[in-house]
């Protein structure tokens, strides 16, 4: 069989690796002129011959969870079939380090730290307790379901689904408007707790865990090896499908423009598959021109599907004086703010050496769309300014003359969107109706795992078979 596949994300990717294995053809359109989606190792200018700079983008670390085995399994796919020189080698991603501190109305301090609790004006009864120990008294007993029993515990989740996590504090645990917001602000992003109950703890299932890992030079190692074993001849970048229909010999035919040949004409390729796959997110799909109509609740859950906003500058310094300074230096891990910028992430690459290096700020839901009306360069002169005022008790440290460059990515402004964070009764009326399969077409994504944000989709090798089964 001939498959088509739409996204050279990790999904489409993964998917064009399985298909192969199972003895099919495939050809992948892929909008974006780069394979990887949401998968995007930038990289900046070295300022010395040892140095090789970048940032993530887009995914950075990789929980080393029996939740996320098969993403291990596919590296390790990867490392058995593709060449030596694509090999993929993890390290250690630091999540946490002791170092890392809280930055909270002007003044720093620890990232737990119980005397938050008051500067913040909380009752009493809240106070002496930090916003991570008042979220695990919440969150900790689901979390301990879904372990002993993830299908049960997960049933048990969706008895709650219609309520978002800020009604389910208020409503069931009792929890006064400010202890909300205060938990949010530490634990969160703003108004993240307005998504959906099932979202949050789910989110919190994936991050209960010690140890994480990350690729030697970038994640997006991963999606190169992937596209040269698929075959980059079987990749047809600049493509944009605009048109999906099906024939009436069962087949199913997919239009693409895009820039093509030796001097980049425009042109529009036609070719009729045995099947297509799907591995775009839903605004993707909503943007295609001419397509299927297909169920009223399959067409909901393409147009209502809810994806957050992210947004993540790195900023390129001439020395990585966070590990240098005197005052609390910080080898990975992540601090927490209530500047503008929200997070600082620490690199866990190269800790240690004595090059250049790139801090990470990272904000999503309403904190990351602030940033979205504002030109480039007005954000950078914002972000330096917040830095500053983070590292204003550290004389030595001076974010204007450290700084370098940046690069920015907002990701509502690219076709592959945000990631998918579900708001309150999304999982209970799309999850199973975006999984369905639509004649020989086939969806596949982040989007539709209930494990949302993560390279991780059971649904994908199930895909292989049925299609291989017809």
């Amino acid at each position: 069989m001939h498959v088509g596949i739409i996204g050279a994300g990790i999904s489409g990717l993964y998917t064009g690796l399985l298909l192969r294995r199972e003895g099919h053809t495939v050809t992948i359109f892929e909008a974006a002129d780069r394979v990887g989606g949401r998968i995007y190792t930038h990289r900046f200018t070295s300022q010395a011959k040892s140095d090789d700079i970048y940032f993530e983008a887009g995914a950075m670390r990789i929980p080393r969870s029996s939740l996320h085995s098969k993403v291990f399994d596919f590296i390790r796919y990867l490392n058995t079939h593709g060449s030596a020189e694509n090999r993929i080698e993890l390290i250690p991603y630091v999540l946490d380090h002791d170092n890392n501190r809280s930055f909270f109305r002007g003044e720093k301090g620890l990232l737990q730290d119980p005397r938050w609790a008051a500067k913040a004006g909380l009752p009493a009864t809240y106070r002496n307790k930090t916003a991570q120990q008042l979220l695990g008294s919440v969150v900790i007993p689901w979390l301990t379901l879904l372990r002993q029993n993830f299908d049960d515990g997960f049933e048990k989740l969706l008895q709650f689904d219609e309520y978002s996590f800020r009604t389910y504090l208020r409503s069931v645990v009792g929890w006064p408007h400010e202890v909300i917001e205060f938990v949010e602000l530490f634990c969160s992003q703003t108004n993240q707790y307005d998504l959906s109950f099932t979202e949050i703890i789910m989110q919190n299932l994936d991050f209960d865990t010690k140890d994480w890992a990350t690729v030697r030079d970038g994640m997006s190692r991963m999606t190169q090896c992937a596209a040269s074993l698929v075959g980059f001849k079987s990749i047809r970048l600049n493509s944009r499908v605009d048109r999906i229909a099906y024939l009436n010999d069962g087949r199913v035919e997919l239009s693409a423009q895009g820039l093509h040949g030796l001097h980049g004409l425009h042109q529009t390729h036609t070719e009729a598959f045995d099947a297509v796959v799907i591995a775009t997110p839903p605004a993707a799909i909503h943007s295609i021109v001419d397509r299927p109509i297909w169920s009223f609740m399959k067409e909901q859950a393409i147009r209502g599907a809810h994806y957050e906003p992210l947004y993540k500058i790195g900023l390129h310094f001439r020395t990585r004086f966070w590990e240098r300074t005197d005052k609390s230096p910080c080898f990975g891990g992540q601090s927490t703010t209530d500047l503008r910028f929200r997070w600082i992430v620490y690199p866990s690459n190269d800790m240690g050496s004595n090059g250049s290096g790139v801090l990470l700020l990272y904000s999503w839901m309403s904190d990351a769309a602030k940033w979205s009306g504002l030109p480039q360069a007005e954000r950078i002169k914002i972000c330096l300014h917040d830095l500053s005022k983070y590292y204003a008790d550290d004389a030595e440290i001076d974010v204007y003359e450290q700084y370098i460059e940046a690069f920015d990515i907002m990701w509502t402004a690219e076709s592959c969107g945000g990631d998918a964070m579900f708001l309150p009764g999304q999982f209970s009326r799309f999850f199973e109706v975006a999984k369905k399969r639509e004649g020989q077409i086939f969806f596949v994504g982040e989007h539709l795992s209930n494990h949302h944000t993560w390279s991780q989709d059971p649904k994908t090798p199930r895909h292989a078979k049925a299609i291989k089964l017809k």
